[in-house]
């Protein structure tokens, strides 16, 4: 029976022991991210989100604002004369909330709503589901849920161990985890991760 048929959330959540390859308190939910639908582990930051409702604020969803709040320090003020032309009409189109104005200064509020654990693409293909497993690099920890027959298995582990991907396999009604993970570390802080994390939270809101 394929994943599809089973529903990977389901799959996943069969598959995890608390506190394994996730952290115990990390929730789970079907995503659309990269291009890709995965089902993303995920742990909201509770006090931007409750931040975030309060001020009725929509979801950061450009790069020209993103761009601009990267550059803003959290939590201290700018002079506003200081930003640049490109910085001043990326500031008009922020939405309501994410950053506040008072006495000629900018101060930025807002900061990333949600951190992603992992990332589990799920396929029939180890090779597709590793290609897709593959653009998320950036961004969080991967790993493939492989429903099926584990072809050419020793090309997929070295593979897998390769690039730091785990590789689950599953079996009837139990996940044997082959390769496991590699933790994420975020080498830097892109707009590109950042548009990514909005993304998912967009999604889970």
């Amino acid at each position: 029976m394929a994943i599809a048929a089973r529903e990977p959330l389901g799959v996943v959540a069969g598959a995890l022991v608390p506190g394994d390859l996730v952290p115990r308190d990390a929730n789970l939910a079907v995503v659309e991210a990269e291009g890709a639908k995965v089902v993303a582990a995920y742990r909201f930051e509770a006090r931007e989100r409750e931040r975030r409702a309060a001020a009725d604020m929509a979801p950061l969803t450009r790069p020209d604002a993103l761009n601009l709040l990267m550059a803003l320090p959290l939590g201290e003020p700018v002079h506003a004369e200081s930003l640049s032309g490109r910085e001043r009409r990326a500031l008009k189109c922020l939405p309501k909330g994410a950053v506040v104005r008072r006495d000629g200064s900018i101060t930025r509020l807002a900061t990333q709503p949600v951190h992603v654990d992992m990332v589990f693409v799920p396929g029939r293909s180890w090779e597709s589901a590793m290609e897709r497993a593959e653009r998320f690099t950036p961004f969080s920890a991967r790993s493939v849920l492989i429903d099926g027959v584990l072809r050419c298995k020793d090309e997929a582990v070295m593979r897998a161990d390769f690039y730091g991907i785990g590789l689950l396999h599953v079996q009837r009604d139990a996940v044997e985890v082959v390769v496991p993970p590699i933790p994420f570390v975020r080498r830097r802080h892109t707009v590109a991760g950042w548009r990514f994390l909005e993304d998912v939270h967009r999604q889970l809101a």
